[in-house]
């Protein structure tokens, strides 16, 4: 049977079918009977004139596609240069916004915050971060450096260590360090060897939002390794803080390095 007539023939059966509903059923199912027809022959109407079409049903797809938090971000329209001096602990006691004395403008401090987030999830999630740095000559250093300061800050300011947590509490601070030795890197790989005014490094502004992210989203994982290495703590000090002193203390000390050795290889 050729195309051109299969909308009549839907009708005629629809008729057909009436006549034998009406004769046998009644009037209800009559109507349900030709409802159901007529609406049949208009679909076959525009399907036969490219209005509607049946869309089968394909396979699913399996590709994966990434998330805005997984995607990079793009670069600032700029990223100013600050001095960097050598950390101290009163600078993490309050959660205010990073660089919030330079009254940055909201649509740039937005987008360095973006950088940071970005940058921050690609460090905590580096694998084997602490085995590596270890291999590193130059990069350990700067970590083991970075522990040393950390534990005579803490115990200066009245904090008694547990031995039998030491161990914990030195990979918790070794991990924040080493965290903050690869920013450093990171930074020397995009800028090459860092630049000083005195005791101040010349880093860049997503640098201090990046230290602020990292600290952020690694407090809850590593504070159980803090408090198990810790005795007794005084009630002015807050423990907390050893882990932002350890990263950006060791950010500090890799920045009077050499850049490493990807970028002398560029």
């Amino acid at each position: 049977m050729s195309r051109p007539y299969r909308r009549p023939v839907v009708l005629g059966v629809t008729l057909v079918l009436s006549v034998v509903a009406l004769a046998r059923f009644g009037v209800p199912l009559t109507i349900l009977v030709m409802v159901i027809g007529v609406t049949a022959a208009v679909l076959v109407g525009r399907h036969q004139a490219g209005l509607f079409t049946v869309r089968k049903k394909g396979a699913r797809a399996t590709g994966w596609r990434p998330t805005v938090q997984h995607q990079e971000l793009p670069t600032p329209t700029d990223d100013p240069v600050i001095a960097f001096a050598e950390p101290v602990v009163e600078l993490f006691t309050s959660r205010t916004p990073p660089l919030a004395h330079l009254q940055l403008k909201a649509g740039l401090r937005s987008q360095l915050d973006g950088l940071a987030l970005g940058r921050t999830k690609r460090i905590i999630e580096a694998p084997d971060l602490l085995p590596h740095a270890a291999a590193d000559a130059e990069s350990w250093p700067h970590v083991e450096a970075a522990v040393r300061k950390s534990l005579d800050l803490a115990r200066a300011r009245g904090v008694e260590l547990l031995p039998e947590g030491q161990n914990g509490l030195n990979q918790a601070l070794a991990l924040s360090a080493t965290q903050g030795v690869l920013l450093a890197e990171w930074r020397q790989l995009e800028d090459g060897k860092t630049i000083w005014d005195g005791a101040s490094a010349r880093v860049r502004a997503s640098d201090a939002f990046t230290i602020q992210r990292i600290s952020e989203a690694m407090e809850r994982r590593l504070l159980p390794d803090l408090f198990a290495g810790i005795a007794r703590r005084p009630a002015d000090f807050e423990v907390r803080l050893l882990l932002p002193y350890a990263l950006a203390t060791a950010f500090y000390l890799r920045l009077s390095g050499n850049p490493p050795h990807a970028f002398a290889a560029a």
